[in-house]
C-alpha cells in the first residue's frame, strides 16, 4: 500500500468500522447485573430513599413517605485503549495480520464493562456503599441489621440460607422489600464454580435421585474474573427489579483516535507505527445492596 494520506485516511477508516462492529457483536452480562445511566458532568449524584412509597389507605392529607434520603456521587474517569500497526505491515498490505490485531483489540475493548462490574463484586467486601458500610457486609436499617455477605462455600444449603436472608429484608419501618422473590436471580460463579453451581441449579435431578427443588431458582452467570484469588467467590444478584445493585454511567460517546501521519505523529517518527484507540469517560459503582448477597466461599469447608 502506498501510504499517502488518502489510504491512510481510508485505513483507520476501515479499522474504525472493525472494530465498532466487533465491539456490538459481543454480548455482555453486565446489563443483568448493573442499571445504565447517562452522565452529564464529572460525577453523578445519586439520592438514594431510605424508605420506598407503599400504598395507604387514603385517610386525612396525603403522607409524603419517601423524603429521607442517602446522598451520594460517582465520579467519571477517563478510558483508554490503544493499539499499533506496523508500518511495514501497512505498506506490506499484511491485512490480515492487522486485521487480527484490530478484532483482539475490540475484544478486549468489549469486554471493560464487564471487568468494570466485576471488579465492584470482587471487592465489594472492602469498598463502601452508599451507607458508609462495605458493599458486602452488615448493614443497619431502622432498628434492625442485615447480612448480604458471608464466607460459605457454595453448597446447597449456602445458597438456600442466602436466599432465605435476602427473602427477608426490609426497610427502616419494617416494610418486606419483597426482594429475590422474582425471577431472574443470578448466581455469579466463577470458572472454578461452575460445575457446582449448575449442580445446584442446573439439572432437574439430585445426583442420589428425585427432584431438584432448586432447579431453575437461579440463572448461572459465569465471570472469567472471578479465578485465582477470586475463585471461591460466589454471588447472587435479583435481576427482576427495575434497579439493579450497581450501576454504570456514561459521560461520552466513544471517541475514535488515529496518530498516523507520517509527517506529524511522533510515534511514526521514532517507533514505525500507526496509532489507533479509543476514549471514552465512563465509571461504574455501587447502588443498592440490598439486591445483591456475595460470599468469599474461604469458611470452613472451602
Amino acid at each position: 500500500m502506498i501510504l499517502n494520506r488518502e489510504n491512510l485516511s481510508a485505513l483507520s477508516r476501515t479499522l474504525k468500522a472493525l472494530v465498532f462492529e466487533a465491539k456490538e457483536g459481543y454480548t455482555p452480562l453486565w446489563p443483568k447485573l448493573a442499571l445504565e445511566v447517562q452522565s452529564n458532568g464529572r460525577a453523578n449524584y445519586y439520592a438514594w430513599m431510605e424508605n420506598m412509597p407503599t400504598m395507604r389507605l387514603w385517610e386525612g392529607e396525603r403522607q409524603v413517605q419517601n423524603l429521607t434520603a442517602e446522598t451520594f456521587a460517582i465520579a467519571n474517569a477517563d478510558w483508554e485503549a490503544t493499539f499499533a500497526v506496523s508500518r511495514t505491515d501497512a505498506e506490506d498490505d499484511q491485512m490480515d495480520l492487522i486485521r487480527i490485531t484490530a478484532l483482539q483489540y475490540a475484544r478486549r475493548w468489549a469486554e471493560h464493562d464487564d471487568l468494570l462490574i466485576a471488579d465492584l463484586l470482587r471487592k465489594g467486601f472492602q469498598q463502601k456503599g452508599y451507607d458508609g458500610r462495605p458493599f458486602f457486609g452488615s448493614h443497619t436499617v431502622g432498628k434492625r441489621t442485615f447480612q448480604n455477605a458471608s464466607n460459605a462455600p457454595l453448597t446447597r444449603e449456602a445458597f438456600r440460607q442466602a436466599l432465605s436472608q435476602m427473602r427477608q429484608l426490609t426497610d427502616a419501618r419494617g416494610y418486606p422489600l419483597g426482594f429475590f422473590l422474582q425471577k431472574p436471580i443470578y448466581l455469579v460463579v466463577g470458572p472454578g464454580l461452575e460445575s457446582t453451581a449448575y449442580e445446584i441449579v442446573g439439572v432437574p435431578t439430585l445426583p442420589s435421585g428425585g427432584a431438584n427443588p432448586d432447579y431453575g431458582k437461579a440463572e448461572i452467570l459465569v465471570s472469567p474474573w472471578l479465578v485465582e484469588e477470586y475463585e471461591t467467590y460466589w454471588f447472587l444478584v435479583d435481576g427482576s427489579q427495575a434497579i439493579r445493585p450497581f450501576v454504570l454511567q456514561r459521560r461520552s460517546r466513544p471517541e475514535w483516535v488515529a496518530k498516523d501521519d507520517p509527517e506529524t505523529s511522533d510515534e511514526v517518527f521514532k517507533r514505525n507505527v500507526f496509532i489507533y484507540g479509543v476514549y471514552e469517560r465512563k465509571a461504574a459503582g455501587y447502588l443498592f445492596w440490598q439486591l445483591a448477597y456475595g460470599s468469599t466461599g474461604t469458611g470452613a469447608g472451602a
